[in-house]
């Protein structure tokens, strides 16, 4: 959980974010279910009365400032609000409910005022695997994202410093002994029961300082901003360098993300306040305005999961037990997922029954294996799913991806295309060697690489239900993009990805409270909930910088491998996105339709020894008829880009983890670009080509080389702006821990 009170005050927890009552994990073991009552709750108030007395002795206005009477540890929000506990000065009240119409208030529900099941950041378990080790990635929040925590923010410290508040992660370890007398609880609950408040548990919590950029000042609101607008997988990048670029009364560069290809409309537009650079994978081909393109990031598209292994020593096919090093495996997450163009294809046409709904059409794919987890092909890939729970709902809970166009997307579906098997299944005219068509509703639309992510899933479920108001009987639908909706990014596609929540809906329907006024407010279906630990099987496309912020495994890319009867094998070519794939990829850069720039084509990466195929350069694309003082300043940013902006760090002003520095080839070029940009004098004419490139401008000297050592660069060399237009960068934390008990 994040914190934000002083760790040595009395009332340090009741300054922590935490007590939503996600819901406990589903990994089954031998002998009963792995959970803890109350664990995940703020409650106080309730014990079993057997193992735990129902009240902890310790728990005193004396020793913990909380009232005798108390249900709950109050949450204190940085703002000064505290909320009620329960108690007879401060008493729960009642709470609309779908089901019973109203219901007594719990301390959740008290919580809602500060904190929802959506936006929360904390963990009630982390799980701890068969050899005795744990991986839980924790999304810190700064004052932007949880300003009731306001960690970051602008305080005054203790001593009378002016500075951004320091905040807490704090990890309570629990396990198997009863924290009252040292002996392992009952064989039969296989957890130690009560909320992580409870002082017994409490007293052995572990504090992490957190120290935090500022999340205001640094840059001048007075001054006026550079625009600059384009593709997201550049903004990580952008994110880093703002600040540094502004600092010494340096130019301000605002960011605001859009596609591609609006990008190339935004950069040659007339219109007053249009962008006078902008980011794209696409070169832009304008002569009026003419554009310059500059080299700035190479990143790449990836495929980010989130899987807990969930080995339950179920019996293979044989009747034995898997083997004891996968049975170790319980608990921990997955690391190593392998995908072929044809799987990536079944999951982004919804050919898996489990990812569209059973509806109007229930024969759409009928007859292809529920998920991805019984796929023959995956497993083939996959073998350790064998060993996965029959559960239904231990799999894939849809492929999530962004809303919009983007040379991502065209790029993934080229990628896919070039692979004949994946081409002649995805548009219908084969199936696979299992007999798995692909979704009809997908296989007329890949004549050529969509620049989309399209979900044509026709099927609805519906439930017909009485509004009393209307006094009528009504169909309410839940369709495939109700339950597997678009992420507004690809940044937010990896968030979820973390947080194991699609935004999706399910059923049951749910009348809404209090009474409907009108048909649209009568009900809804229910909000599907965060998957929990143990039971998470999440996956997304997104780009790489997401995925590294967010401390996310990515899958590995195969080539399909087949013995001489065609009988499909494990592969030996699978590629990531490593820096030596993506720079393996950025050497096989092709000639563009506009002179001078190359871009990676993913189908001649593919076809390179360790390339990545996904990979692609942004260019940062500038507009010449601006005035000379913007040309001048995005010079600046464009030089800034191809140098220090290279070094990798975690710094500001550094280049974040999910990039790869530019090759020493497209930093030149882009220090060429800068001098063009701010020097440029429109021609009279077409220069004479003598076959020796630009002459009017000299090759400039100091280019870092590809394999530079990052140049030392402060923690936070400035702070960090507030501006309508940027992102903050919500950083994460990764907490490992051993059998020895260390963390």
């Amino acid at each position: 959980m994040q914190c934000w009170g002083n760790p040595a005050a009395m009332d340090f927890r009741e300054t922590c974010a935490f007590g939503m009552d996600l819901d406990k994990p589903t990994l089954i073991g031998a002998g009963g279910t792995e959970s803890s009552a109350e664990a995940g709750r703020r409650s106080i108030f309730k014990g079993d009365g057997v193992v735990y007395p129902v009240r902890d002795p310790d728990e005193t206005p004396t020793k913990t400032g909380v009232r005798e009477d108390a249900r709950m540890v109050p949450f204190k929000s940085v703002t000064g609000e505290s909320s009620r506990d329960g108690s007879a000065a401060e008493p729960f009240g009642k709470v609309p409910d779908p089901s019973l119409g109203t219901r007594d208030e719990l301390d959740y529900d008290v919580m809602t005022r500060y904190f929802s099941k959506d936006s929360t950041n904390e963990y009630p378990y982390a799980l701890t695997a068969a050899d005795g080790t744990g991986r839980a990635t924790f999304e810190v929040q700064n004052d932007r994202l949880s300003p009731n925590l306001g960690c970051g923010a602008q305080y005054r410290a203790p001593d009378g410093v002016l500075g951004p508040r320091p905040c807490s992660l704090v990890i309570v370890p629990r396990g198997f002994h009863n924290p009252y007398n040292g002996d392992d609880v009952d064989a039969t609950e296989k957890a130690v029961h009560g909320s992580p408040f409870t002082p017994a548990l409490w007293k052995h919590r572990i504090v992490v300082p957190l120290d935090f950029a500022p999340v205001e000042g640094g840059c001048s609101l007075d001054k006026a901003e550079r625009r600059t607008a384009g593709t997201e997988a550049v903004a990580e990048a952008v994110t880093s360098w703002q600040p540094v670029l502004c600092a010494g009364n340096g130019p301000i560069f605002g960011y605001s993300a859009i596609s591609d290809f609006e990008a190339a409309t935004q950069v040659t537009s007339p219109l007053e306040g249009a962008p006078g650079l902008v980011y794209s994978g696409d070169p832009v081909v304008s002569s009026n305005p003419p554009v310059v393109h500059a080299p700035v990031t190479l990143a790449s598209t990836v495929v980010a999961i989130n899987i807990d292994y969930n080995i339950i020593n179920p019996l293979d096919v044989s009747g034995q037990p898997p083997p004891e090093e996968i049975q170790r495996l319980h608990g921990l997450a997955l690391t190593d997922l392998k995908l072929t163009p044809r799987l990536l294809a079944k999951l982004l046409t919804q050919s898996y029954p489990r990812d569209g709904i059973p509806g109007e059409n229930p024969d759409q794919t009928a007859g292809n294996p529920n998920s991805i987890r019984y796929d023959p092909e995956f497993l083939t890939l996959n073998p350790v799913f064998k060993d996965w729970p029959r559960s239904e709902t231990a799999t894939l809970a849809g492929l999530m991806v962004a809303v919009g166009s983007s040379t991502a997307a065209r790029e993934v579906w080229q990628w896919i295309l070039s692979d004949p098997e994946a081409k002649a299944w995805i548009q219908g005219k084969k199936p696979d060697e299992n007999g798995m068509w692909v979704n009809p509703a997908y296989k007329d639309l890949f004549a050529s690489a969509p620049e989309t992510f399209p979900k044509a899933d026709p099927d609805c479920y519906k439930e017909r239900r009485f509004v009393p108001i209307q006094g009528v009987d009504v169909d309410f639908l839940l369709c495939a993009l109700d339950q597997w909706p678009y992420m507004g990014s690809m940044s937010e596609a990896a968030l979820q990805t973390l947080r194991a929540q699609t935004k999706g809906k399910g059923v049951p329907l749910l009348p809404l409270l209090p009474p409907a006024q009108d048909l649209t407010e009568c009900c809804r279906f229910s909000d599907l909930p965060r998957k929990s630990a143990g039971s998470r099987f999440i996956m997304s496309v997104t780009d790489s910088a997401s995925a590294a912020k967010y401390g996310l495994f990515t899958a590995q890319l195969c080539k399909p491998k087949r013995d001489a009867a065609g009988t499909l094998l494990p592969p030996d070519d699978c590629r990531t996105a490593t820096r030596e794939g993506m720079s393996a990829a950025a050497a096989t850069a092709v000639a563009s339709q506009v002179d001078g720039v190359k871009v990676v084509d993913p189908v001649k990466a593919w076809a390179t020894p360790g390339a990545y195929p996904l990979t692609s350069v942004t260019y940062a694309i500038a507009d010449t008829s601006e005035a000379a003082d913007a040309r001048r300043e995005y010079a600046k940013l464009l030089r800034y880009a191809a140098g220090s902006g290279q070094d990798p760090g975690e710094a500001w002003g550094q280049l974040p983890q999910g990039y790869v520095p530019l090759p020493a080839s497209f930093r030149e070029q882009t220090m060429i670009a800068a001098s063009q940009l701010e020097n440029w004098v429109n021609p009279t004419s077409p220069p004479a080509d003598n076959g020796s490139g630009p002459s009017e401008t000299p090759t400039p000297s100091g280019v870092p080389s590809e394999g530079a050592t990052p140049s030392p660069v402060p923690r936070h060399p400035v702070p960090h702006h507030r501006r309508p237009l940027r992102r903050n960068r919500n950083r994460r934390w990764v907490v490992h821990w051993g059998s020895s008990g260390s963390c």
